[in-house]
């Protein structure tokens, strides 16, 4: 065979490698793959405002009121300002709780979540763009809160860690909530009541650290391979259920362009705030200007250990957990650290340690883990103590290590400085 044919054929095998490589990438691990080059994906960086709106009744006279399944402009239960960016190949998410004192033109001190209600999207978009120091918004998306129930069954189920015990009858949405603590598939249903409860003493706070969870879920279904044969029938779901100024196109894009982006490159957290004595949620004008910097990627070099405000949460097995934690961070520097009586209601503990960047600081967050002996799993949410910068959810591993060192070293202890001591109950 001459030369020039074995040529060909080296060529042609190469090739075809490669060609089968990138579409095993694209399929199995599609966050391997640059963003230029996914197929029909996002090419340059966008931020969308998506609203969940409450229910909306339609009067049928004689006092009786019909669910409103089309509507689409009732109060935003959820409003979350998403920037998707190919050139860092990122998702950064602000969730900005429904009860956030704003000013709305026209309107005056309100609610946030009133705008849309108000003056239908135009108005909720001018309100959330002007509360985030004039923010351009590239699209907007409103989803009706029934269409989740369709788009988490499509799925198959989205599975979440529910934190604990939750039953109550929302007689806004017709719709009891009755969910046991540990790791559970939702069915749609379960997963519209794992989101809309808010029965418990951080009220719509709680909701907004629950729907962070499940959004975070969600985007770990949608890395899963199987997802991807979903994706033309969500799509259709979505515009049944789904107001937005995007083609279907842009959201194939983008929804391309989420899948392949790595956790480590999620970053989902909620506007930091104090609450107003009227229950209202307040945001100081300088947590606004740094979210929406950390929204654009802004990177910053992280206050020192004296400054950063840790809590522990001891969620092993093991008693005194919390404080053995605590010392040890205060033995490393760290001079604001509290223990916290942990949210999860597992009997057996969790198993993974979670170091919960919970205002958009990563950089803190490793460094604990750092300290901790590179012990446990980073997670960019805000879904840990409101009043912390990072939250630490002791788990068994870190436990276990913990208790493995005590065995092997007997020197006396020393007592940690600045530990807080709050409610105990395994800690």
């Amino acid at each position: 065979m001459k030369p020039s044919y074995w040529l060909f054929i080296f060529i042609f095998c190469a090739l075809a490698g490669v060609g089968v490589g990138y579409f095993t990438m694209l399929v199995k691990s599609p966050q391997m793959l640059p963003p230029a080059l996914r197929i029909v994906s996002l090419r340059e960086p966008t931020t969308v405002l998506l609203l969940g709106v409450d229910v909306v009744y339609t009067d049928m006279g004689r006092r009786k009121q019909k669910i409103d399944k089309d509507a689409f402009t009732g109060r935003s239960d959820t409003i979350l300002v998403a920037r998707l960016d190919p050139i860092s190949n990122s998702l950064r998410v602000i969730s900005i709780p429904r009860d956030t004192e704003v000013r709305i033109p026209g309107t005056g001190l309100s609610k946030i979540n009133a705008a849309n209600a108000i003056g239908g999207i135009n108005l909720a978009q001018t309100t959330v763009s002007g509360f985030l120091n004039d923010t351009k918004i590239d699209h907007y998306v409103v989803l009706n809160v029934h269409g989740l129930v369709d788009l988490v069954n499509e799925l198959g189920g989205i599975t979440v860690e529910v934190p604990k015990k939750m039953q109550y009858m929302d007689w806004t949405a017709k719709l009891k909530i009755d969910l046991e603590p540990g790791m559970h598939t939702l069915t749609g249903n379960q997963a519209m009541g794992f989101v809309r409860f808010r029965h418990d003493a951080l009220g719509d706070i709680g909701r907004v650290q629950r729907q962070s969870i499940f959004l975070r879920a969600v985007l770990d279904k949608a890395l899963q391979p199987q997802s991807l044969a979903h994706l033309p029938k969500l799509i259709e779901i979505a515009q049944q259920y789904i107001s937005t100024d995007l083609t279907v196109q842009d959201m194939m894009g983008m929804a391309n362009f989420v899948r392949g982006v790595p956790k480590s490159n999620q970053v989902l957290t909620m506007m930091p705030g104090t609450f107003s004595p009227n229950g209202d949620w307040v945001v100081a004008a300088s947590d606004t200007r740094r979210m929406v910097a950390r929204l654009m990627g802004a990177n910053f070099v992280e206050s020192s250990k004296d400054d950063i405000r840790v809590s522990v949460e001891n969620s092993s097995s093991t008693e005194g957990m919390g404080f053995k934690v605590a010392k040890i961070l205060g033995l490393r520097g760290y001079r604001n650290v509290s223990v916290q009586k942990a949210n999860l209601e597992f009997e057996d503990g969790v198993k993974r340690t979670r170091i919960i960047a919970q205002k958009a600081n990563p950089e803190d967050a490793s460094l604990i883990r750092t300290d901790l002996g590179s012990i446990g799993d980073i997670v960019n949410a805000s879904v840990g103590n409101i009043e912390s910068s990072v939250t630490v959810i002791v788990g068994n591993d870190l436990a276990q290590k913990i208790t493995e060192q005590e065995a092997a070293v007997t020197t006396p202890e020393v007592a940690p400085r600045a530990v807080s001591h709050r409610r105990m109950t395994r800690r």
